[in-house]
C-alpha cells in the first residue's frame, strides 16, 4: 500500500526477532517523548502483548521495519483492553457490555527511521481498520495524547469521552476516544479508498499462510 509515493507493507509480529525489534522500537519512541523512564534493557513490552486477542503489526518500507502498532479485541470483557487500566469506568458507561470492541495502542514510529517517510502513519491506521473489519467490530477505541486528538477525530471520526488520565507505567496523560464502526467504518473507506484491504490481505495478515507455508508468496518479510 502506498503513502506519500512510498511503498509500505504490514506484517504480524510472531518471531522472537520481530518481538525484539518491536520492543526496542517502542522503547526508543517512548523515550523520545519522555513517556517512560529509562531502563537498562532498552525494551518496552507489557502483559497485553500476551493476550490471546493481541495482534501486533510491523510496518515496513521495503525490507526495513520503521513503525509498529498493536490491536486488541474484546467481546464482552473490557479487561482484555489496555484502556481498561485507566478508563474501565468510562468504557462501562459509553460502550454496551456485549459489543465487539477493537482497540488501537502502542502506535510508534521508530525515531531512528523517521526520515524514511511520514506516510507510514497511513499503514498503521490501516492495520486497525482492517482488524475492525476482520472482527466485525461495533466500536473502536484508543487512548490518545492531547496533541493527537484532532488527527484521530479527523481520520477515524473518534470522539473524546473522558478527561485525561495517566496509564500505569507511562508518564503522559491520555484521553479515551471512541468511534462507532457500524456508523463510520464504511464512511472512512469511502473518504480514503487507499485504506481498504487488498483482496488477499486478510488471509495474508490474519490467516495461517505464514505459519503453514513458509515459502508462500504472502509470507511475512523476514521469514
Amino acid at each position: 500500500m502506498s503513502g506519500q509515493n512510498q511503498q509500505f507493507s504490514l506484517s504480524i509480529v510472531q518471531t522472537s526477532s520481530e518481538w525484539d525489534t518491536v520492543a526496542r522500537m517502542r522503547y526508543r519512541a517512548y523515550r523520545s517523548i519522555q513517556a517512560i523512564p529509562e531502563n537498562a534493557t532498552a525494551h518496552f513490552t507489557d502483559a497485553f502483548d500476551k493476550k490471546p486477542s493481541s495482534v501486533t503489526f510491523l510496518a515496513y518500507l521495503g525490507p526495513t521495519p520503521i513503525a509498529s502498532t498493536r490491536t486488541l479485541c474484546a467481546d464482552g470483557n473490557f479487561g482484555d483492553l489496555t484502556s481498561s487500566m485507566a478508563f474501565h469506568d468510562v468504557l462501562e458507561r459509553v460502550v454496551p457490555a456485549n459489543a465487539v470492541v477493537v482497540e488501537a495502542n502502542r502506535f510508534v514510529v521508530d525515531p531512528l527511521q523517521a526520515d524514511l517517510g511520514g506516510g507510514v502513519i497511513w499503514e498503521l491506521f490501516r492495520a486497525h481498520l482492517l482488524r475492525c473489519v476482520f472482527e466485525k467490530a461495533d466500536y473502536f477505541v484508543a487512548g490518545v495524547r492531547a496533541e493527537h486528538v484532532t488527527l484521530y477525530r479527523r481520520l477515524m471520526h473518534l470522539e473524546v469521552v473522558s478527561e485525561p488520565r495517566v496509564f500505569p507505567g507511562l508518564q503522559t496523560p491520555m484521553f479515551l476516544m471512541v468511534g462507532d464502526c457500524r456508523r463510520d467504518l464504511e464512511r472512512i473507506f469511502q473518504e480514503r479508498p487507499h485504506l481498504r484491504a487488498a483482496p488477499d490481505e486478510f488471509e495474508h495478515l490474519f490467516g495461517e499462510v505464514s505459519r503453514v507455508h513458509p515459502d508462500h508468496q504472502h509470507t511475512r518479510p523476514g521469514l
